[in-house]
């Protein structure tokens, strides 16, 4: 790979498009093994995994094909008037030899591997793609199919797990792009800085979702998008609903419609259903411990936590399977209320009032990765999203923005830092190179004025003013020019050279409509 670098391939268009085309082939022809794959992993139904691992890849792969030439073209900017002449441009480059890392996570193993990989390769850089390891039949079919498909200098897939990803860790990287849990995030971060390897986190948190006492009148509607995002991947989503927050007046209407739309979606036994499986025995272990903390709660006299839906009863830890449940009031201080949930478990907290929502929003931990608000008001959302910190929020739906490639997707916080999906994940993946030209010729150089000695006259009066000149637009001359062709022929043309008075009184209405506005502002 350092090689790549050296030869400059790979700051040709024709290099980065060679490698999306190949990730496409690569994808489009073995999609039912990487399905098999997806389900012998996380038991995800085909449609699911189809939809938020397969298509997403495909869709960045499409948009960069269609915009790579414009992506990697030089971009002319402003030169300050003191440096005149100039010419100033700025292009995006491949980041540092040798190689940019991308280390996977387990609960989209293809989409949230192959997303950062597709903005590494189409930015120009050699890839070293790290899947998970919890996530065997991915990874290792990751792994064959990149050797197959994939000239070794370009991209390769390393498997194994901590002691492999750790000595990775150790190299120096253009950048090292993590998605996982807050707490490995830390450790991929404090690897990186003993080799001054730029870093992206891509992490999650606790993702709150309010039901506001002026939500959508369709209450069946609002309880199957929180039930949808909640059980999307069986719970196993960074950006997934957290905690359901919910107006008391509205209770009563809404938890009988979250029930109702979990067995509409996944049917009265689950464990038969399309609910997809957690990845890890250990991980489902510890959701079963979740749930058979707040059924000690719930079973205490006159306690406020009841179980609504669903408990610990018929998990299977072995197998995977947790069932979906929902939990009413659990109590503030159990781990339901202080961790990251990452499952199929929703706990419900009632709150009086808007401001008391917003009070329990805020002290929950961290920085949430979404927020999610259902009301029919602009200006409620507007105040909640004022007021409650966050890295993204939306109103009366939850997850679907993911599915952008206009959104600069990341964190914020403990939630991570950096952003990606579609341009974003080119600017990311790129160093924005810098250059000027300035001919150097006999008093270019304001008749030496920008050089010692200043005195009490060329300073003041030459030197600081010419350096408060304010930038000078890029003049791209093929427009001027054709411009100037233009209003010159209209002048031999009947009638042209009322044309160009009536179009130079509108330019200049237009001078001074702008110089009256900026007087105004001023």
């Amino acid at each position: 790979m350092q090689q790549t670098h050296d030869t400059g391939v790979n700051f040709s268009t024709a290099w980065r498009r060679t490698q999306l085309e190949t990730l496409q082939r690569m994808v489009n022809e073995h999609r039912h093994e990487l399905l098999q794959a997806l389900y012998q992993d996380l038991g995800k139904h085909r449609t699911e995994a189809a939809c938020t691992e397969l298509i997403i890849v495909e869709n960045e792969i499409e948009y960069f094909l269609k915009h790579l030439s414009s992506l990697t073209a030089v971009r002319q900017v402003p030169t300050p008037a003191v440096l005149l002449p100039a010419f100033s441009s700025v292009t995006h480059r491949p980041l540092s030899a040798p190689a940019c890392l991308v280390i996977g996570p387990s609960n989209y193993p293809v989409s949230l591997s192959l997303q950062p990989t597709i903005g590494s390769l189409a930015a120009g850089n050699p890839t070293v793609l790290k899947p998970s390891e919890l996530c065997l039949h991915v990874s290792r079919l990751l792994q064959r199919l990149v050797a197959q498909y994939f000239d070794p200098s370009a991209l390769v897939v390393v498997q194994g797990g901590v002691a492999e990803t750790t000595a990775l860790l150790k190299e120096p990287w253009g950048l090292v792009f993590f998605t996982g849990s807050e707490r490995v995030g830390k450790l991929v971060a404090a690897a990186a800085a003993q080799t001054l390897s730029p870093v992206i986190l891509e992490l999650g948190g606790k993702c709150p979702c309010y039901v506001d006492e002026t939500a959508p009148a369709d209450i069946k509607a609002v309880a199957n998008r929180i039930i949808w995002a909640k059980l999307l991947n069986a719970g196993q989503t960074c950006a997934a609903i957290d905690t359901l927050i919910v107006h008391v007046s509205l209770v009563d209407k809404l938890v009988p419609e979250l029930v109702a739309t979990l067995r509409q979606q996944f049917g009265v036994d689950p464990a038969v259903g399309e609910l997809g499986r957690i990845v890890d025995p250990g991980h489902a272990a510890r959701h079963v411990a979740l749930i058979q903390e707040v059924e000690r709660a719930a079973a205490v006299v006159d306690s406020p936590t009841k179980m609504i839906v669903g408990g610990s009863a018929t998990c299977d830890a072995r197998s995977g399977y947790v069932c979906p449940t929902i939990v009413l009031n659990p109590p503030a201080d159990c781990r339901l209320a202080t961790e990251e949930i990452f499952g199929p478990i929703l706990p419900i907290r009632t709150v009086a009032s808007r401001a008391q929502a917003i009070q329990v929003m805020r002290d929950m931990p961290g920085t949430p990765l979404c927020l999610y608000v259902f009301t029919k008001s602009a200006a409620v959302f507007d105040e909640i999203k004022q007021k409650c910190p966050s890295a993204s929020a939306m109103r009366n739906d939850a997850l679907v923005h993911l599915a952008s490639l206009e959104f600069p997707f990341g964190g914020l916080g403990t939630s991570g830092y950096g952003g990606y999906h579609g341009k974003h994940s080119f600017e990311s993946f790129s160093h924005q190179h810098l250059s000027m030209y300035r001919p150097c010729a006999p008093g270019i150089d304001l008749c030496m004025a920008r050089y010692h000695p200043f005195g009490n006259f060329k300073g003041p009066y030459l030197v600081e003013p010419a350096v408060r000149l304010p930038s000078v637009p890029v003049l791209h001359c093929k427009a001027w020019m054709l411009l100037l062709t233009v209003a010159g022929a209209l002048r031999y043309v009947p009638a042209g050279q009322e044309l160009v008075k009536i179009a130079a009184t509108a330019l200049a209405s237009v001078l001074e409509r702008s110089a009256a506005f900026l007087r105004e502002g001023a």
